[in-house]
This record gives structure tokens, C-alpha cells and sequence, in this order.
């Protein structure tokens, strides 16, 4: 490992490596922004998976997105390496810690690969790395983790700056979607990417409907297009009162509804992270994982699970998001709504 370096050795440019998923972009995100909160003529660099791209295109902390297109095989890989060495980027950060990232991240072709410390890292990625950050707890929340490369760097005491782009178009859609609803909704984002992480769509339905008849405020449901099929199990329980909008919005158009929502309520999914990220209240339904991790960052959000008795205080392990019933869910969100 190595000591973290002056300021003046920060070069003018630098790549971030965080392919994907969708939450862990979002969170990510918070290093360009404390990077440049301290070095603000510093010009970020960020190598992204297609889906994810839209929350870094247009990022008012990244200068340059490298876009890695998956379905494109090993043509794709080359090209984005091509595009990547030809920035000549001096100094490379690999903060995902997998083989893929970090080697992209070396073959970049800058001198400096930073990375996470071998404890933290997956798939032997610490092999690619010419420098790693000091060691830190597994348990802290990954935005922290994150930050601790702008420690690394050289930054005193970075701190999250959550920023997301937008667009006119999208801040249009946003307005036209609430004028729509009727007023400020409570979104309700039904899927998530693990079987683990989705609680049954019958139950979002029931609470759905319930939170319209009891607390009177607008509600809708989004995700992505592989929810279609959740959506249509929500709806036949929720009701004609509560609007579908999944797989209708871009990122940029659900982070701009998330700041105007009233409160989100889902999983431990990319939706959720965004809707911290857009500043809006969350309410967390989580099942295994550990919550101080990948939980809702920040204050004034409640975490919901159900953790069986004999298992570790936590629930890391045998935690299950089926287990939260709709009567749960409901009164903590309407004890967010109340707050």
C-alpha cells in the first residue's frame, strides 16, 4: 500500500472505473464530486456499462465518459480500451475491485492504478493495481469506502456531494408526470435486479392501494422494462388509482420525478440509491446484505426487515424481504409521511 500523495501529484485528468450496476454508479458518483469540490479545475474521466451511462453522460463532475458496450463482445472491450489510452490518462482509479474493471483500468495505460486494498477486493483484482488505498472496514457504507480514494489522493476530509445530471426535457417530463398524478407522489419502485431483493408484487399492490385510501397522496410504480410483468401483477391489486410508469422514464426522467416525489418506497435496488441521490426520503424494504453497506445513505430514511430470531443482529444472511408483511411496510411509510 501505498501513502496517500501530495496534492500537486494529482495530474490535471484522471479515469474512474465503476461499469455498472445503476446504485452503485449513483453512489460512486460522489468521489467526481468530491474530487472536484476539492480540485475543481480537475477533469474526471468515467468508464461505464451502457445501462448506467445516462447517470454519467452529461454528470456535471465528469468531463469524459468511455463507454464499455457489453453486447458487443471483445470488439467492444477493444474499442474502449482504444478510446481510453488515447486520453492518456496519468492516473486510473478501479474502485469496483473485479478483474474486469481492474484491468481496463491498467490496460488505460496510465502509470498509476489505484485500487482497494487486497482484503476488499474480489477476483484477485489487487494483481492489476500498481497502488492501493489503506485498509478499511468491509461494513462501512460503500459511498464512505468510495470517498476513502479521495482521502488517498490527497483530499482532507472529502464528504458526499450527491449530483446527477439533468436536462430541460427531463425537468418538463418530471412536472408533467406530477401534474398528471395530481400532486407529489410516493413512488414505489417494484423491482430489483436479485430474486433476493424483490419482495412479492401482489404485496406492493396491496400497499399501494392501501397508502392512497388511508393517507390520501398520490402513488405511483416505476422500474425498469424487465418489471413489466411485476407491474402487471401490482396493478390487478392495486387498483385504477394507482398509476403505472414502468418502463416509461429514463434515469434522468425518474431522478428528476424523485425530486419531486414525496417519499420512495423499495428495495435495496439502483431506483432506491437514486431517489438518496435525488434527495428524496426513502424507505427501504431490505432482505439479506448488510444495510450499513448498501443501506439508504444519509439521515431521515427508515430501513424495514424482519430478522429472524437466532440469526446475527443484522440478518446478513438469513434476513428475507418476504418475510415484511404489508402492514410493516405501510405504517413506516406512513411514519415517513408524517415526519
Amino acid at each position: 500500500m501505498t501513502a496517500p500523495r501530495a496534492p500537486d501529484a494529482l495530474p490535471p485528468e484522471l479515469l474512474v472505473v465503476r461499469l455498472g450496476a445503476i446504485g452503485d454508479v449513483v453512489n460512486a458518483l460522489t468521489l467526481a464530486s468530491a474530487l472536484r469540490a476539492w480540485r475543481p479545475e480537475l477533469r474526471v474521466g468515467w468508464a461505464v456499462h451502457e445501462l448506467a451511462a445516462p447517470l454519467v453522460v452529461g454528470h456535471p463532475d465528469v468531463a469524459r465518459v468511455h463507454v464499455w458496450r457489453r453486447g458487443h463482445g471483445l470488439a467492444g472491450f477493444r474499442a474502449v480500451v482504444r478510446e481510453i489510452r488515447a486520453a492518456r490518462y496519468e492516473l486510473a482509479l478501479d474502485v469496483q475491485r473485479l478483474a474486469k474493471s481492474s484491468i481496463l483500468a491498467r490496460l488505460s495505460g496510465a502509470r498509476r492504478v489505484v485500487g482497494f486494498d487486497r482484503a476488499r477486493c474480489k477476483e484477485s483484482s489487487w494483481l492489476w493495481t500498481t497502488e492501493r488505498i489503506a485498509p478499511g472496514p468491509r461494513s462501512e457504507h460503500m459511498v464512505e469506502q468510495y470517498l476513502s480514494f479521495a482521502r488517498h489522493l490527497g483530499a482532507p476530509a472529502p464528504r458526499a456531494i450527491h449530483r446527477l445530471p439533468s436536462t430541460p426535457e427531463a425537468e418538463a417530463r418530471a412536472a408533467q408526470l406530477v401534474a398528471r398524478l395530481g400532486g407529489a407522489p410516493v413512488v414505489i419502485g417494484i423491482g430489483a435486479s436479485k430474486p433476493v431483493k424483490r419482495w412479492p408484487p401482489e404485496r406492493y399492490g396491496a400497499l399501494a392501494r392501501a397508502l392512497v385510501r388511508t393517507a390520501g397522496v398520490p402513488v405511483c410504480f416505476v422500474g425498469g422494462p424487465g418489471d413489466r410483468a411485476d407491474a402487471q401483477v401490482a396493478r390487478a391489486t392495486a387498483g385504477p388509482e394507482v398509476h403505472d410508469l414502468v418502463g416509461t422514464t429514463t434515469l434522468v426522467e425518474l431522478a428528476a420525478l424523485l425530486r419531486r416525489a414525496r417519499l420512495f418506497l423499495g428495495g435495496d435496488t439502483g431506483p432506491m440509491h437514486l431517489a438518496v441521490a435525488s434527495g428524496s426520503r426513502v424507505v427501504c424494504l431490505f432482505g439479506p446484505g448488510d444495510p450499513r453497506r448498501t443501506g439508504p445513505y444519509g439521515a431521515g430514511h427508515r430501513l424495514v426487515r424482519v430478522v429472524p430470531r437466532g440469526a446475527d443482529p443484522l440478518g446478513i444472511a438469513r434476513a428475507r424481504i418476504e418475510d415484511i408483511d404489508v402492514e410493516l411496510a405501510l405504517a413506516e411509510a406512513r411514519a415517513a409521511l408524517g415526519a
